[in-house]
């Protein structure tokens, strides 16, 4: 990835950290949960293009101001000048995520672990086997609530991911917009 967008990154995550707050918590109760979806983009190691990412979560409410969120994402992309051939990554993350209340905004942090699931297609090549790699995952983001238990949100997720040696790098940042409700 470009030394540009890892300072990019860096600078927006530093940013999240730095949010000011003076009372740092929701209008949930600990015990709450919330689901939701997200749609973006993904933005790959310098080999790949841009695709399409989409994910599914849940988050249990610990505090009013700290939630654990279970995810499932997924991003496709393709490989530079060869859009025929793909780098399917379908991720299975464990984060916990920190809000700041702010009226009707709820600036977050997150970070967590997972599992990514990645696996190179060939157009004309038969496919290799599929890896499981361990990774970490920063991010910062923002929801803004509608009332009744609904949000709408943003968010910047920068992806560390493992590579062993001479295999294609799953490292990348995610940028999505998505809904969340609360029960």
């Amino acid at each position: 990835m470009r030394r540009s967008t890892h300072l990019i990154c860096f600078a927006v995550l530093l940013t999240g950290f730095l949010t000011t707050s003076a009372a740092a918590q929701t209008n949930v109760e600990p015990g709450a949960i919330a689901a939701g979806g997200d749609i973006g983009v993904f933005f790959p190691d310098a080999e790949f293009e841009k695709t399409f990412a989409i994910d599914a979560f849940g988050e249990y409410y610990a505090t009013p101001a700290l939630s654990i969120r279970g995810m499932f994402a997924w991003a496709n992309p393709g490989f530079e000048n060869f859009t025929e051939d793909h780098f399917r990554q379908v991720k299975l993350l464990f984060n916990g995520v920190y809000y700041f209340k702010h009226e009707n905004w709820l600036p977050y942090v997150t970070a967590g672990a997972g599992a990514y699931f990645v696996r190179q297609t060939f157009d004309s090549a038969p496919d290799p086997d599929s890896e499981t790699r361990g990774g970490l995952n920063f991010g910062v983001g923002t929801e803004y609530s509608l009332g009744g238990g609904a949000s709408v949100k943003g968010e910047l997720r920068w992806d560390i991911v493992s590579q062993p040696t001479g295999f294609p790098d799953a490292t990348g940042v995610s940028l999505t917009f998505g809904y969340k409700r609360y029960f």
